[in-house]
């Protein structure tokens, strides 16, 4: 899975990413449409017994399908891999910065610095450790990665099939 620092997010790239993961999904409903009824027809033509070419296109139909569905578990599987790490190191890091700020806290030499150890323990302490906008792209680029093989192929039997 793709993935991006937390400082390079904005609301943009968020819905940029939204936007093509939404262009790519109608193209794969569009093309899915023309593909079904494409080798729906051909499977009412045929009947019973279908000729050479149409058990190829059968056949090919239902070895794409399982080679689609496992690249795209396999996808879903290091996607949410990849964000569950990316989830656990950040909270991980906001622990331990958490933790030193408390430490920092119960050494304070003097009032002022007490005050001022507060001030950052209470900031920190309330900023919570993931942005929401790595998490949106993250999420909307795994669910384009768990898409892309179904998409592909897709598109390539719409194009082959004569979708126009």
């Amino acid at each position: 899975m793709r993935s991006a620092s937390p400082a390079s997010q904005t609301a943009d790239s968020v819905a940029t990413d939204s936007a093509r993961l939404f262009g790519d999904i109608c193209d794969l409903l569009q093309a899915a449409t023309h593909v079904v009824s494409h080798r729906t027809t051909r499977m009412a033509m045929s009947g019973p017994s279908p000729n050479d070419r149409d058990q190829r296109e059968f056949s090919l139909m239902s070895s794409e399908k399982g080679e689609a569905a496992t690249e795209s578990i396999l996808a879903m599987t290091s996607g949410w891999f990849s964000l569950t790490t990316t989830l656990a190191r950040d909270t991980s890091e906001h622990l331990l910065a958490t933790s030193a700020a408390a430490a920092m806290l119960a050494s304070s030499g003097s009032i002022s610095q007490w005050f001022e150890h507060q001030a950052a323990f209470w900031t920190l302490a309330a900023k919570y450790p993931v942005n929401p906008l790595q998490l949106a792209s993250l999420s909307t680029r795994l669910t384009q990665d768990v898409l892309a093989p179904i998409h592909s192929r897709a598109l390539a039997n719409a194009k082959r099939l004569g979708a126009s």
